[in-house]
């Protein structure tokens, strides 16, 4: 039997003669055939986020990094596979565990940010932890639901409702809380447990029946603000402790109870709210009313300060009338003083004068040989007064001077 066939450029094909051998060509390239088979090879190629396994006929394997091109060789290989490398995230971490040549196993801890390709020897850690099922209404946890190669080793949190908790008056309730962790030895957590969430489950639940049994539901009620404080959580945080965790915070959401508790709880809520308002409105009209007395008082003060400024203001008008008046009346006296004084210094100035140009007349005079005595009786001799009685009869006078 003839055949011709046609290796293209950039194909490769193993050539099987009867005898059972093999010859590898590569094209472009006619090969004519007669009893041979022709088979043509595969490559696999690895991008650069991606390498390629190659599982040899003798068992060996070989991790080959992209970017990187292989034929396949079907004398020796077994099979061929192109995997992505994994890619770590700077907040994430793997745990990888290898075996050496004397059969011990190692592990190692891998932080990102890296492209790890895992050697021949090496294989990756799949944790299963529990976890909630996806789009679940409750936050009920299932042992593992929740299955990764990648470990967060950032701050996280995680919802959980303790069910079946009872108050000391035996009133039975499902506590709601969401705790904050993170992790700070992930050698010590591999170690110390397969589940760290189970574990955080299994302490959280003993903290708040513990918490619950000691109250009565009302007690409870009026107790919730200490379940946000970590001093309730004292199993929770040593468990954490214990298995390289720390917790950060844990907050309570809140509690749902039966049916019939919850209705004489709403109850108790409405008559409560209700008083409250009733409370809250009675306040606020004494508030009200306090504020009108208070604004009154104050328009009354404030009637008084205006009123006493204004009598203020007009006593201190008048007053300063009646010291203009004064100081009026003051210099109309000084102005009649002075003229007074004035008229008084020239009526003596002439008075003075006068006397002198009399004494100056009388030396005159005087000289010429004139009685000054008999001068002056006959300048100023006139009589001071002059009285005349008329009678028939002879008059009986009597005159007192």
């Amino acid at each position: 039997m003839f055949n011709l066939k046609t290796i293209r450029t950039g194909e490769k094909a193993a050539i099987w003669y009867s005898n059972g051998k093999i010859k590898i060509v590569e094209g472009p390239q006619r090969i004519f055939l007669t009893n041979q088979k022709l088979q043509i090879l595969q490559s696999f190629t690895a991008e650069p986020d991606e390498y390629l396994i190659i599982k040899y006929k003798n068992g060996k394997r070989q991790h080959l990094r992209g970017p990187v091109t292989v034929w396949f060789d079907p004398v020796l290989h077994e099979k061929i596979i192109k995997e992505l490398l994994t890619s770590i995230e700077e907040n994430q971490a793997i745990v990888v565990y290898c075996q050496q040549s004397n059969l011990e196993v190692q592990r190692k801890v891998v932080r990102g940010p890296e492209l790890y390709m895992p050697s021949e020897n090496e294989w990756t850690h799949e944790f299963k932890w529990h976890g909630a099922i996806d789009n679940a209404k409750s936050n009920k946890k299932i042992p593992g639901a929740l299955k990764f190669k990648k470990l967060r080793i950032i701050p996280d949190q995680m919802y959980f409702d303790v069910e079946d908790v009872r108050t000391f008056d035996d009133a039975l309730l499902i506590i709601k809380v969401m705790v904050f962790f993170e992790i700070e030895d992930i050698n010590k957590m591999l170690i110390q447990t397969h589940d760290p969430i189970a574990d955080f489950i299994n302490a959280l639940t003993a903290d708040i029946i513990d918490f619950a049994s000691s109250y009565t539901f009302e007690e409870f009620k009026e107790s919730t603000e200490k379940l946000n404080s970590l001093v309730t959580y004292i199993q929770l945080v040593t468990r954490a402790e214990r298995i390289g965790y720390k917790i950060n915070k844990v907050v309570y959401r809140g509690y749902t109870a039966t049916a019939r508790l919850q209705e004489m709880h709403n109850n108790a809520i409405e008559t409560r709210t209700r008083l409250k308002l009733e409370s809250e409105t009675q306040e606020q009209e004494q508030n009200i009313a306090d504020l009108k007395l208070e604004k009154e008082s104050a328009r009354s003060f404030k009637r008084r300060v205006m009123e006493e400024t204004e009598i203020n203001h007009e006593n201190k008008i008048s007053r300063l009338a009646s010291e203009e008046k004064l100081s009026q009346d003051k210099l109309i006296n000084q102005s009649k003083y002075e003229d007074l004084r004035t008229i008084n210094q020239i009526n003596i100035e002439h008075k003075l004068l006068t006397n002198k140009e009399q004494e100056t007349f009388l030396k005159t005079i005087k000289e010429l040989d004139v009685d000054l005595t008999k001068y002056l009786v006959a300048q100023y001799y006139t009589a001071d007064k002059l009285i005349k009685i008329d009678s028939d009869s002879k008059p009986q006078l009597h005159l007192h001077n």
